[in-house]
């Protein structure tokens, strides 16, 4: 699936059933999911991932954290507990304009709707984390590939 047609399934997911979307539970389609009880989901997997890193013994810094794929904030708002400023970014409109609505944390959460088939809207060297889970299935390796490549 070439990436217009991508951006535009996610924008239709976005503006009919967002939550669901992301974590398609179903017990929870035709939006049944609570925000609280959804977002929470994404505090206890950021809340785990930051665990691991820890009990690895890898040290980041703490500034700055980007959520490629963010949907409507469910990780990004989660990784606010862990960085000064965290960036949310998604190819689908719709779901960056939710998760602007579902945004706590004012300024230091902040979204983006990338229409590239790359990161190019970010300097280099922007973040000092990046986190993506449950995106990268649903793009063509090129994608990826290029994805990869900006972040390496």
């Amino acid at each position: 699936m070439d990436i217009k047609n991508l951006q535009k399934s996610w924008n239709n997911f976005g503006k009919k059933d967002p939550l669901w979307a992301v974590l398609a539970w179903p017990s929870k389609k035709n939006n049944k999911w609570e925000a609280d009880e959804f977002f929470e989901t994404g505090i206890r997997e950021v809340d785990g991932v930051m665990k691991y890193i820890g009990s690895s013994g890898i040290n980041i810094s703490r500034r700055k954290a980007l959520d490629f794929g963010c949907g409507v904030g469910r990780t990004t708002q989660a990784l606010v507990n862990y960085f000064d400023e965290t960036f949310g970014v998604d190819i689908a409109t719709s779901m960056i304009e939710r998760a602007k609505k579902y945004n706590q944390y004012g300024d230091r959460c902040k979204y983006y709707v990338n229409e590239n088939d790359d990161l190019s809207l970010f300097n280099d060297d922007s973040f000092d984390f990046i986190y993506s889970n449950i995106v990268l299935q649903h793009m063509e390796l090129r994608y990826s590939k290029k994805i990869f490549e900006r972040i390496d």
